[in-house]
């Protein structure tokens, strides 16, 4: 399964915990995920016997490792705290005229929607911008059938048709959302703007003497919408991103500390454990969870980082050229909505 694959519109019970696992899913959640089953495989070839945990050098072996990378870890976060202020940290007139900027294109994309002040939260804000989309497709369409060519007709047809039927999809999922920044920005991850933005250009281009005043007018708009949809998202995303790294500092923390007494201790007392007169399975159950709670620092980077690349990986699609797999994943969507409509 690509990764691609992992963000799409899914139905399987196996896509659903991939998308949960990448995506969707709470990371307090996926890391105690992740460590449970780090805790099962190291239970399981315990007692199967493939590994000896009861042997206390191995045991001590590996923990000493465990420790000398969780202290590795201090500098991670102390960096990652780093890429967080470098974006705060300015003069004051440096810091006004980024706010001054953001709240004047803000004010431009209430303007292009009509609405006098859009709202700061970033569902409803979103929803006013897809909502304006599809009404300017809807009078594209209304434009579209009153032109005498047939192809073009045939064309502007096709193209509102997707476009109302995605921003109906995107509205009804963001009418649900409340103001974690995250759910709408993984319901903006399957919006092709960067699609619809090139099929717009091309038919204002390419029949730019067959269009009516108003069809021009309304792909115009459209071009706009996208535009600014791109730029929204793409500050959404680096809102998120802040947070995120931030969060994901003060886990690796909060974390790291118990993680080191833990395997420290397990250091201490490994050696000790074959002079008691204790059953090999306790042995195991113990040492397997001391591994398992040595490597939740180690849970907790890989939950948060791999929805970060994620998701980075599939914003920096949207925009002038449109990749492979971008590519095969709007065709893939566009069939089954296609076959959706046949059934």
């Amino acid at each position: 399964m690509s990764e691609s694959e992992n963000i799409s519109p899914v139905n399987s019970a196996t896509d659903r915990l991939m998308r949960w696992i990448l995506l969707t899913g709470d990371r307090f959640q996926v890391t105690a995920a992740i460590t449970g089953l780090l805790l099962a495989i190291f239970l399981l070839f315990g007692f199967a016997g493939f590994i000896s945990l009861s042997v206390s050098e191995r045991a001590v072996w590996f923990l000493n490792g465990t420790i000398n990378g969780l202290l590795t870890l201090i500098p991670i976060a102390v960096g990652l705290n780093q890429i967080v202020l470098s974006q705060e940290l300015d003069s004051l007139d440096d810091l006004y005229d980024r706010t001054k900027g953001t709240f004047d294109v803000h004010r431009q994309i209430g303007d292009t929607t009509n609405v006098s002040v859009s709202s700061p939260q970033a569902s409803e804000f979103f929803l006013q911008l897809s909502n304006t989309i599809h009404d300017r497709a809807v009078e594209l369409e209304t434009a579209g059938e009153n032109v005498t060519d047939e192809q073009l007709q045939e064309e502007i047809s096709d193209y509102t048709k997707t476009l109302t039927e995605q921003t109906d999809d995107i509205s009804a999922d963001l009418e649900d959302l409340g103001f974690e920044l995250i759910d709408t920005l993984i319901v903006l991850l399957d919006y092709h703007d960067s699609w619809q933005l090139h099929t717009a250009r091309r038919l204002d281009a390419t029949y730019e003497n067959e269009l009516s005043e108003t069809a021009t007018e309304a792909l115009d708009e459209l071009e706009d919408l996208f535009l600014e949809l791109d730029a929204a998202r793409d500050y959404l995303k680096t809102l998120w991103v802040q947070r995120e790294l931030a969060e994901l500092s003060r886990m690796m923390l909060y974390t790291g500390l118990p993680a080191v007494i833990v395997a420290g201790l397990g250091i201490f007392i490994a050696p000790e454990i074959s002079g008691l007169t204790i059953a090999r399975p306790i042995i195991v159950v113990l040492l397997s969870a001391t591994i398992a709670v040595s490597l939740v620092p180690l849970s907790v980077l890989l939950a948060y980082v791999v929805r970060i690349a994620l998701i980075a990986q599939r914003t920096a699609a949207f925009g002038p050229f449109i990749p492979e797999d971008e590519q095969q994943r709007i065709s893939g969507q566009v069939m089954t909505e296609s076959q959706k409509l046949d059934e």
